[in-house]
């Protein structure tokens, strides 16, 4: 009778029967700069989940948030009036510590696996959990200005936690797929399959910009209101788009490659409206990043396909003379 085989593979041995043991790899250098540049990423989303969290805090404490200093100085509370909109400059912040890791990484050789990992990581915080909980507090709060939820929806609140975490979770299958299909070289960073989590970050960032820009101190905007009810069906849709197979470009890469000279005048006269209206145009940038890649596939769909005309009928190979009767 034959023994069982054991579910457990047969461990290798030397020549002499004794069993091998694998040595585990050991990180032993890092390249400090890229790294450095990571971890930056990563303390910036830190710090707009903490702002998040101060917002909640003032929230549960009926503490009017025209009534505090943010910044404990009158020039940082014109410029950032709640802790929402410092959040959102903190992962401003990210956005440009994770716009050039990777390039410097590139530039100076120094890629590895590691550096991958560690930027996966960081941008789950900064673009998958900060955004989505900047979203929440946003919606919360004006939960308790409204004093009723929208529509009659009494489950309206935790309907909004559940959108921030399925973005979140998103964005975590997103960069958990990009990790293992992209590549360390340069030509790999050229576009995308579905959208970019740090774009989907950015499109949420900029609403909530404008709903901190337009709301008013002594009175309830109208326009707050909209954008506020709008908010988690756009992170919803952004959150989809992160894991779809839809095609977007690298707009950083676009943006420093080589450009005709019309591009840097036109330049110059957008820079002035971003800095007179800073949100608008942020707003502007980020959606239009977003639904670009939509747009570009309807339009590929719609093109007709080149015609490819066969070969005429005149054309057709002759038909073979009858062979001569034999005389004989």
């Amino acid at each position: 009778m034959k023994d069982r085989p054991s579910g457990h593979p047969e461990k290798k041995r030397t020549a002499d029967g004794r069993p091998i043991r694998h040595r585990r790899r050991r990180l032993r250098t890092i390249a400090m700069l890229p790294a450095l540049l990571t971890l930056g990423n990563l303390f910036f989303g830190f710090m707009a989940v903490y702002c998040c969290l101060w917002e909640m805090h003032d929230l549960g404490a009926e503490v009017d948030s025209a009534a505090i200093l943010t910044l404990k100085k009158v020039l940082g509370e014109s410029i950032n009036p709640t802790y929402l909109s410092i959040g959102v400059f903190l992962l401003i912040g990210a956005l440009f510590c994770d716009a050039l890791d990777g390039r410097v990484a590139r530039l100076t050789d120094h890629t590895s696996r590691f550096g991958e990992q560690l930027d996966s990581l960081a941008d789950a915080v900064s673009f998958g959990v900060a955004p989505a909980m900047l979203m929440i507090t946003l919606v919360q709060r004006e939960l308790v200005h409204w004093g009723e939820p929208p529509l009659g929806f009494g489950r309206f609140g935790q309907f909004v936690v559940f959108i921030g975490a399925i973005y979140a979770s998103c964005a975590v299958l997103r960069l958990a797929r990009f990790t293992v299909e992209a590549s360390i070289e340069e030509a790999s960073h050229e576009g995308f399959r579905g959208l970019p989590s740090p774009g989907a970050a950015a499109s949420v960032m900029s609403l909530v910009l404008l709903h901190e820009s337009v709301s008013e101190p002594d009175m309830h905007s109208v326009w707050a209101s909209g954008i506020a009810m709008l908010l988690p069906a756009c992170t919803l849709a952004v959150a989809l788009l992160m894991v779809s197979r839809i095609p977007y470009v690298h707009a950083v890469s676009a943006f420093l490659r080589r450009r005709p000279f019309g591009h840097v005048v036109i330049t110059l006269l957008v820079l002035p409206l971003l800095v007179l209206y800073p949100a608008q145009m942020a707003l502007l940038a980020a959606w239009g990043f977003v639904l670009s890649g939509p747009l570009k596939l309807l339009l590929r769909k719609k093109k007709p396909a080149p015609h490819v005309e066969g070969p005429p009928a005149n054309d057709a190979a002759p038909e073979t003379a009858p062979a001569p009767d034999d005389p004989t």
